[in-house]
């Protein structure tokens, strides 16, 4: 088995932990795939059968609904694997859930929502058409939405259901430049938009659609990979054996 560790990875003590490894990353998006890369990281893609069809409406905090999502993708990955092999199980399986809220225009530098009561965040699909791709970067056209990522990973334990899960919710402001309708036209136009929450790809053309992120960009890309270093860090010094089992 190939190492999932590349030679450029930081010699960190999560790092040192995950030599040797067998770890899953429970997604086919590429981008995922090479912000891990760039970190020193080539997890076998295990994308999951998960439907991804839960209710936003049934969450209180919208916030959990990303982090619900990916949950159910990296443990119906890591029961698969750990069903059609177990003697080979997997030492941790990466899952991440990627959405887009509306958000309403900050007067000051603190981004939190929690601060702007008795506002409601709505969740931006992918465009159902070009007219929609257009109605949706109207909207957002000067203004700001909130990206948010539920990253969940899973690891195996010696006591029951076997396996133990922590997760992480990252959050990101996206501030839009005030754009002429050309420039909004050019862009639905490129078809771009048509396959990502939102309608706009930041790490592509949609970028020249923004003025600035307030927060972690590897976050609107869909992979907020500081947090997820920082996590594997915490779970090194909360328990020695992490991954040693």
């Amino acid at each position: 088995m190939s190492s999932c560790v590349l030679p450029h990875a930081l010699k960190t003590p999560a790092i040192k932990k995950l030599t040797g490894k067998r770890i899953i990353l429970a997604s086919a998006s590429p981008r995922r795939k090479d912000i891990l890369s760039v970190h020193g990281l080539a997890p076998e893609i295990v994308p999951s059968t998960f439907e991804e069809d839960l209710d936003v409406n049934s969450f209180q905090n919208i916030h959990e609904y990303p982090v619900a999502t990916a949950s159910h993708k990296a443990i119906e990955v890591y029961e698969r694997l750990v069903q059609a092999n177990p003697e080979n199980p997997p030492d941790l399986v990466i899952a991440a859930d990627t959405v887009v809220l509306t958000h309403a225009q900050p007067s000051t530098e603190q981004t939190s929502f929690s601060l702007l009561p008795g506002v409601t965040q709505e969740l931006l699909e992918k465009p159902s058409s070009k007219d929609d791709n257009r109605r949706m970067l109207l909207d957002l056209n000067g203004g700001v939405c909130e990206v948010v990522t539920g990253l969940v990973v899973v690891y195996p334990i010696l006591t029951s259901p076997g396996y133990m899960t922590r997760s992480i919710d990252e959050r990101s402001l996206v501030y839009f430049a005030d754009n002429p309708r050309e420039v909004i036209d050019a862009y639905v136009e490129s078809g771009e938009g048509l396959d990502v929450a939102g309608g706009f790809a930041i790490q592509a053309r949609g970028g020249a659609l923004v003025r600035k992120v307030d927060g972690d960009y590897n976050n609107v890309v869909g992979f907020p990979a500081a947090s997820f270093f920082r996590l594997l860090d915490l779970l090194v010094e909360e328990d020695s054996d992490f991954l040693d089992i």
